[in-house]
C-alpha cells in the first residue's frame, strides 16, 4: 500500500479482533506499522474520515489514536495532521552497519575500561564475596548510601544525610520509584514541553496523564508552570532543571527559585532528573533539592559516566517519603543488585568516578568545539552531550532526520520528545558523546551541515 500526504486511505478490518473497538484500531495500527504496510511518515486519516469508513464515533477513533501516540507509534501536528513515527526507541542504538549513529546520547566507553578491570580485580581479592550474592537491604548498604551521599555532594555541591539517598536499578528505576511515590493513577503529570522520551511509557504504566508546560531559553515558565497546575489539578511535576534533554537548556538560579516558589503555592512536589549534572563544571548553581527538600526527589544515575550495563542510580528523598519509596523498591526490586552497588561504591570512594567525571567534562567539551564549529546554528552548552538544532524552512524534521538517515547519519527528530501535539518544533537532537572515533564524528557532523546548506535537497520531500 502506498501512503501519500494527499492520499491518507488506511482502512484496517477490526472485524475478527477482540475488545472495545478503539483498542483493536490501535492493535491494527501497530501491525500495520510493524509489517511495512503503514511506513515511517505516512499521513493517517482525520479522526472523522477513519470513523465514518469503520462505521464508529469519532471518539472511538480519538482513543485509538491516543492510544497510539502513548505508544509512540504516532504523533501528530496540529495543521498538519497525524503521522507515523519511526518506533525505534530515541535511546536505544540498533543494528546499523555503516551508519554514524548520533541519535544516543551515550559517552564513548574506552576511558573506563581499564577503571572497570581494576574495580573487579579489588572485589576479587575481598574475602566477602559471598555476601554480596545474597537478598540485599532494601535501602542498600550503609557503604553504598555513603558513596551514594558523596556522588550527590561531589557533582552538585549538596551535602546530604546518607539516610535519604537510595541506590537504585539505574536512573530510570529511580524516575519510576519517584512518580510511583507522588502520585496515585489517573493523576496528571507535568513536565516540560520537550521532555525525555522515557517519560512516555513510564507514565502510560502508572496511568498518569502527562500535561506540558510551556518553556523559554532557560527552561520551565513559572507562570505556565503555576497556571498548568490549577488548569489539571496537578500536584506533581518532572524536569531536568540542568544540561535539559535534548533543549541543552540549564535553568539559571533566579528561574530556580521561581520555579520552587511556584511549586510551592500549587502544591506540586517534583521529580528532579540531573543525571546530566556531573558533566557541568563545577555545582555552581544550587539544585531544587537544596531549595527545598521536602518537595524535591532528587535523582541522579552513574550510566552516563561511567558505563549504562552497572545500572545504579540514586535517588535523594524527601524524609516524609523514604519508607513508601522502600516499599516500591522491595515490591518491585526486593532491593538493588549488591554486586553491582559495590562496585559503584568502589568507584565512587577511590576516586575513580570522579575522576571519569573530569576526563568527560574534557571529552565534551572538545566536542562541542568541533560541532559549534560545523553547526553554528545549534543551540548547544559546552558541557553538553548533545545539541539542539533548530531546521530553516522548509525543513521539517522527519523528513530532515530520514533524509540525513538515506545519508547514513541517524539523529532523533523533535517527535521523540514532545508530549502533546501542537507547538513541536521544527527541530533535531544531534548526540555528539556516544561515537567512538573521533574521524567518524566529524563526517557525520559534516553530512549534517551539508545537508542544511543544500538549497536544492530543501525540495526533495515536498515535491
Amino acid at each position: 500500500m502506498t501512503m501519500t500526504e494527499k492520499q491518507p486511505r488506511w482502512l484496517p478490518d477490526i472485524s475478527q479482533r477482540p475488545g472495545p473497538r478503539y483498542r483493536a484500531i490501535a492493535a491494527a495500527l501497530r501491525d500495520d506499522i510493524d509489517s511495512g504496510a503503514l511506513p515511517i511518515g505516512a499521513k493517517l486519516p482525520t479522526h472523522r474520515d477513519l470513523a465514518w469508513r469503520l462505521g464508529v464515533t469519532v471518539g472511538t477513533v480519538t482513543r485509538a489514536y491516543a492510544e497510539a501516540e502513548r505508544g509512540g507509534l504516532i504523533g501528530g501536528e496540529v495543521g498538519r495532521g497525524t503521522f507515523v513515527r519511526d518506533p525505534r526507541p530515541a535511546e536505544v542504538p540498533g543494528d546499523d552497519s555503516g551508519i554514524i549513529d548520533l541519535s544516543v546520547n551515550a559517552l564513548t566507553q574506552h576511558p573506563n575500561e581499564d577503571r572497570l578491570r581494576q574495580a573487579l580485580a579489588s572485589l576479587a581479592e575481598r574475602n566477602d564475596l559471598s555476601g554480596l550474592m545474597q537478598y540485599p537491604p532494601v535501602n542498600g548498604s550503609a557503604r553504598h548510601r555513603q558513596a551514594a551521599a558523596l556522588w550527590i555532594e561531589q557533582t552538585t555541591g549538596l551535602t546530604v544525610d546518607p539516610s535519604r539517598v537510595l541506590p537504585t536499578a539505574g536512573g530510570q528505576n529511580a524516575m519510576h520509584l519517584a512518580l510511583a511515590a507522588i502520585t496515585r493513577p489517573g493523576d496528571s503529570l507535568l513536565v516540560e514541553q520537550l521532555s525525555y522520551p522515557a517519560v512516555k511509557p513510564l507514565a502510560g504504566l502508572l496511568d498518569l496523564r502527562l500535561v506540558p508546560v510551556a518553556m523559554d531559553g532557560e527552561g520551565l515558565l513559572p507562570d505556565a508552570l503555576e497556571q498548568a497546575a490549577d488548569a489539571h489539578g496537578a500536584h506533581a511535576l518532572y524536569c531536568m532543571p540542568r544540561l535539559h534533554n535534548p533543549t541543552t537548556v540549564t535553568q539559571g538560579a533566579e528561574r530556580r527559585r521561581a520555579v520552587m516558589a511556584a511549586c510551592r503555592r500549587a502544591g506540586i512536589r517534583v521529580v528532579e532528573d540531573d543525571v546530566y549534572g556531573f558533566l557541568a563544571d563545577g555545582p555552581d548553581l544550587p539544585p531544587l533539592a537544596a531549595l527545598d527538600p521536602e518537595r524535591v526527589l532528587f535523582l541522579t544515575s552513574l550510566s552516563k559516566n561511567l558505563m549504562p550495563g552497572l545500572r545504579t542510580g540514586f535517588l535523594l528523598c524527601p524524609p516524609p517519603l523514604i519508607d513508601r519509596v522502600r516499599t516500591l523498591l522491595r515490591a518491585t526490586l526486593l532491593g538493588v543488585n549488591p554486586l553491582g552497588a559495590e562496585l559503584a561504591a568502589e568507584f565512587i570512594l577511590s576516586g575513580a568516578a570522579l575522576e571519569s567525571a573530569t576526563q568527560r567534562r574534557t571529552l565534551v567539551a572538545d566536542r562541542q568545539a568541533q560541532a559549534r564549529r560545523l553547526l553554528p546554528g545549534a543551540t548547544s552548552d559546552p558541557a553538553c552531550p548533545h545539541l539542539w538544532l533548530s531546521l530553516p524552512e522548509p525543513w521539517r524534521r522527519e523528513d530532515f532526520a530520514r533524509a540525513l538517515l538515506s545519508r547514513g547519519v541517524r539523529v532523533t527528530p523533535a517527535d521523540a520528545f514532545a508530549v502533546a501535539r501542537g507547538d513541536t518544533p521544527h527541530a533535531v537532537r544531534v548526540c555528539i558523546g556516544g561515537v567512538e572515533r573521533t574521524d567518524l564524528l566529524d563526517q557525520g557532523l559534516r553530512t549534517v551541515a551539508a545537508l542544511l546548506a543544500e538549497p536544492a535537497a530543501m525540495g526533495e520531500s515536498f515535491v
